[in-house]
């Protein structure tokens, strides 16, 4: 049993798509990063989770169970932090900390505490007298506390400092040891690439991509263009291709202005493929170590 699947799951608001055929799978005990720009599904895919928003198509399911059929105790498996996390600005950060953890199933106090000791809060101040990154904080104090299967966290380090940014990746790490599951939506790199071992990549409400972190640790990326006046056949590409066994995908492109345009993954470190590589005469050759920017800008930001 999946700790999250989906099937097919979209949510439109007339001809506008915001999640479009979404299928997941996310193993339990595990860190599954959605990245993506401000409007790519992330926030609406875990809202549609949740039961927030009712599915146009589609279904999925928490823990086992529903979340059409049977969405209040997919809910209950779930310690969710929103993107805009609102907090009742007259309570004292202890005092709504303590509500907080005896509203849900999975709450615990002590564990709220702890957490908020960790980030360096000061509880005893009211939430109207908080900076915005204090009540990140006290937020991420209530839904890291909670001992819920499932940790949904929609962007969770905004407005913090790097120090603070450090312990929150710390105690998701924590909480995937426990066998917990982290459903981590950012647009930061460096909060997927330090946590995640899965990551989906969402571009105008479609996964374009689902990656396995691990995979990417011994690969790069190289782009360039093909030197003035070489021409191949596709033939002749593709035995290129075929003569290097370390390349994972390869692409090619014509520009508007008629140049050509490779794009390779390949696997192992540059000195087991650079011979072949200098063999295709190409220019403005850039190589990047793999990571989850190289992949996400080939989506988001592509050069041709």
């Amino acid at each position: 049993m999946w700790a999250v699947e989906t099937q097919g799951l979209s949510k439109s608001y007339g001809d506008i798509h915001s999640l479009i055929d979404c299928d997941l799978q996310i193993a339990a005990g595990s860190v599954f990063g959605l990245l993506g720009p401000n409007g790519a599904g992330k926030t609406t895919l875990l809202r549609t989770l949740l039961g927030f928003l009712h599915p146009t198509r589609g279904s999925g399911s928490i823990a086992g169970f529903d979340i059409l059929r049977d969405n209040l105790r997919a809910r209950r498996q779930v310690a969710y932090l929103p993107g805009d996390a609102r907090l009742m600005r007259s309570m004292r950060g202890d005092r709504l900390l303590k509500w907080f953890s005896g509203l849900h199933p999975y709450g615990s106090w002590d564990a709220a505490q702890e957490v908020a000791q960790q980030l360096d809060l000061e509880l005893q101040r009211r939430v109207m007298f908080m900076s915005t990154g204090m009540r990140q904080k006290l937020a991420l104090s209530i839904v890291l506390g909670c001992q819920a299967p499932v940790v949904m966290l929609d962007e969770p380090t905004a407005n913090l400092d790097p120090n603070v940014r450090q312990t929150v990746l710390r105690l998701i790490g924590e909480i995937r040891s426990q066998g917990r599951t982290v459903i981590l939506s950012s647009h930061i790199f460096g909060d997927i690439d330090e946590t995640c071992d899965q990551v989906a990549i969402l571009k105008s409400g479609e996964l374009v991509e689902h990656v396995h972190m691990a995979e990417l640790q011994h690969t790069h990326w190289v782009s360039a263009h093909v030197a003035s006046g070489v021409s191949r056949s596709p033939q002749q590409w593709q035995e290129l291709v075929d003569r290097q066994p370390l390349i994972v995908s390869h692409h090619r492109h014509r520009s508007a202005a008629h140049s050509e345009r490779i794009e390779l993954q390949l696997k192992g470190e540059p000195q087991q493929w650079f011979q072949w590589l200098s063999e295709l005469q190409l220019t403005n050759m850039q190589i990047q170590r793999g990571g989850i920017r190289a992949i996400y800008e080939r989506y988001h930001h592509p050069t041709l």
